[in-house]
């Protein structure tokens, strides 16, 4: 019998096919028994769609038989956007220090469930979103986040009519990349970006796929490393080497972080900022709107940087890593075209009317980061500019979770892990080896670190590049090559093709010029 027979289904509607079929017909664990049990009503196949949701139904199940309380399972919107992040691009990146898998010794099931107890990674067994409103709380924090920041710079770049014209522009072709993503997952069968690469060209693709994740996300971290630096060196007037090597130090215990859901807290105080910071923004541009007027020298289009709009477009609305794992998590994953289409058209507009706002407002005199504009003389603004900074900060051990756990994946699969015919990686049971993966961290973090202090006088040209270079390939490139596969050779087909060319290729030719352009004449 192959894996495929027996592994748990992958999706609701799999789950309704095995439905139909006749019990008696298949060999399954109690477990899977109970869950085509028609007395079970009370949870959904999202509930079971996740790693554990066998079991726990099971000891729901069990514990109403008993005439026993169910145990209280977390649920959490911000622990299961932690858990998506886990899953990044398709990726399995939980850690082996924390797998209950391959051990020696077995541990009671049902008192790992219970919340009393500590709960390994795998085993917690956060219900996923099974609504869409949490799927639109999913995607809106999946794709707003500091990046708006530089939006009102990336518009003075490019000149007002051609931001507002080219962001829109960019929101409804990324709609149409993460479309032609999920058409081609559903396809193929496959959650792993990686994979569906790997499955369509080979390993070329994918590993084309993961050094480009790996790129954009070190660009992100090295960002809001850059945006810390130069929001406390303008607020207190110190050295940007000093402040890069503190948040080096000070971030070294943090990426030793394995379970991610240890960075809850940190992410919700960055969610909590993010929402301030809007807040602010919004006041004090309209105030300033109101009482001065336009800024100085706005123009329409701006013929010397306009290149410089496009790499913070692109990275403003890159998210596809974590698209696949939120589109996978839905009770219905039908409805997620529609509800991804909904979250782009409110984004599309947060983004351009933050973009003409502070572009309106402060003129050709807008800073790279728009919070730098906004009178820090005062002690209320300056505390907030600081909370703002220490979140973003924060946020860094969140964005560099897969980067770090693709690379170590990586390294620690090699050849030289390998003795007697057996792959010795896990840190779990040896020392050398968690020592050699907390070295290899901090190492990673340190070539962020010099990446962000090389750049620190050219903020701006640093996230266009990023964007160009990195996310441009990942969300207008590599989607519709893949997506040309699912094809055969139909008018419609035909039809789509042309589509999937037409984007592969103004991709290629963007990144091209783009990249020339920041690099060599701005």
């Amino acid at each position: 019998m192959s894996h495929s027979d027996i592994s748990p289904p992958s999706s609701y509607q799999e789950l309704s096919q095995i439905k139909g079929l006749d019990p008696t017909k298949l060999r399954r664990s109690s477990s899977f028994s109970t869950f085509l049990d028609e007395s079970r009503r009370n949870s959904t196949a999202s509930d079971i769609n996740i790693p554990g949701g066998f079991r726990r139904q099971y000891i729901i199940n069990q514990s109403i038989k008993n005439n026993r309380s169910p145990p209280k399972f977390l649920t959490n919107n911000l622990i299961e956007f932690l858990n998506i992040y886990s899953n990044f691009a398709g990726e399995d990146l939980s850690d082996d220090e924390y797998d209950s898998y391959n051990q020696d010794t077995t541990a009671d099931e049902e008192s790992l469930l219970l919340p009393e107890e500590p709960i390994l990674v795998h085993q917690m067994n956060q219900r996923m979103p099974k609504s869409n409103v949490k799927t639109y709380f999913l995607v809106f924090k999946a794709l707003v986040g500091s990046g708006i920041l530089f939006l009102p710079k990336a518009f003075s770049n490019g000149g007002l009519i051609f931001s507002i014209i080219t962001l829109n522009i960019f929101g409804v072709l990324t709609f149409i990349c993460y479309m032609l993503l999920i058409v081609s997952k559903n396809y193929f069968k496959l959650g792993s970006f990686g994979e569906l690469g790997f499955q369509t060209y080979g390993s070329p693709m994918k590993v084309l796929i993961l050094i480009s994740i790996l790129i954009s996300q070190i660009g992100f971290v090295s960002t809001y490393i850059l945006f810390t630096t130069s929001n406390m060196a303008s607020l207190f007037h110190l050295s940007q080497f000093n402040l890069v090597v503190s948040q080096f130090i000070l971030l070294i215990p943090l990426v030793l972080i394995r379970k991610i859901g240890k960075l809850s807290f940190i992410s919700l105080v960055s969610s909590v900022c993010i929402l301030i910071g809007l807040v602010i923004i919004f006041y004090y541009s309209i105030s300033d709107l109101v009482e001065d007027g336009l800024g100085p020298n706005i123009i329409q289009f701006n013929s010397n940087s306009w290149s410089m709009l496009i790499g913070v477009a692109v990275t403003s609305f890159e998210g596809i890593g974590l698209i696949l794992p939120i589109e996978a998590s839905m009770s219905n994953p039908k409805q997620f075209p529609r509800v991804l289409a909904t979250s782009m058209i409110a984004i599309t507009l947060l983004f351009t009317t933050v973009g003409v706002l502070g572009y309106l407002t402060f003129g050709d005199k807008v800073e790279t980061i728009i919070l730098l504009n906004l009178p820090y003389t005062n002690i209320s603004i300056k505390a907030i500019l600081i909370l703002y900074s220490v979140a973003v900060f924060l946020t860094a051990p969140l964005q560099l979770f897969p980067a770090i756990k693709i690379l170590e994946n990586v390294i620690f699969n090699s050849s030289m892990f390998f003795k007697n015919g057996k792959l010795y990686n896990s840190g779990k049971f040896n020392s050398r080896i968690k020592w050699l993966k907390n070295i290899y961290r901090v190492a990673f973090l340190l070539v962020i670190c010099i990446v962000a202090y090389c750049n620190f006088d050219n903020i701006d040209k640093f996230v266009s590049f990023n964007g160009c270079f990195a996310c441009i390939p990942l969300v207008y490139i590599y989607p519709p090559l893949i997506h040309l596969k699912t094809l055969g050779s139909s008018t419609r087909d035909k039809i789509y093709k042309s589509l999937d060319y037409t984007l592969a290729i103004i991709g290629v030719v963007v990144v091209i010029y783009s990249t020339y352009q920041i690099l060599f004449l701005n």
